[in-house]
């Protein structure tokens, strides 16, 4: 592997007035401009995973799963976001018209899904960058 192009960021939230402008992770590449191909990601992460014990734990089983062979589909079903996920390809379905697409390859969703529960466990909410994938963009499969 060579050099990274990309860093996936979690930092806190930017606010104005009370009101968060901002999600809390972004896929950025090394001038710090949001890859906006993984924006899809970044959204239904942020807005489907509150915490790191109640909804960041079960997004991390449904990888496990995945993982472990003991299922090959998860429809991981969130507040504003279906992440579908498959061992090679994850893509995102938004519930309330955002839209539907944005495929990551599998472990470019785990490293997200880990970082940002991570980044969620720590109560001083450091910010977090990691090298990100710059893995091509997969085809999302017919599920029948």
């Amino acid at each position: 592997m060579g050099h990274p192009t990309a860093v996936l960021r979690c930092t806190p939230r930017i606010e104005v007035n009370g009101v968060s402008i901002d999600l809390n992770l972004h896929v950025v590449d090394l001038k710090a401009r949001i890859l906006q191909r993984f924006e899809f990601m970044c959204e239904a992460i942020d807005n489907d995973i509150q915490n790191p014990e109640g909804s960041g734990a079960s997004f991390l089983r449904g990888i496990r799963q995945i993982e472990t062979g003991e299922t090959r589909y998860i429809p991981a079903d969130g507040n504003a976001w279906i992440a579908h996920i498959t061992p090679e390809v994850v893509w995102f379905e938004g519930l309330y018209s955002q839209g539907e697409g944005g495929a990551v390859t599998f472990r470019q969703y785990k490293l997200a899904v880990e970082t940002y529960v991570r980044f969620l466990s720590d109560p001083e909410s450091k910010p977090i960058e990691v090298p990100f994938p710059d893995d091509p963009t997969p085809a999302i499969p017919e599920i029948s």
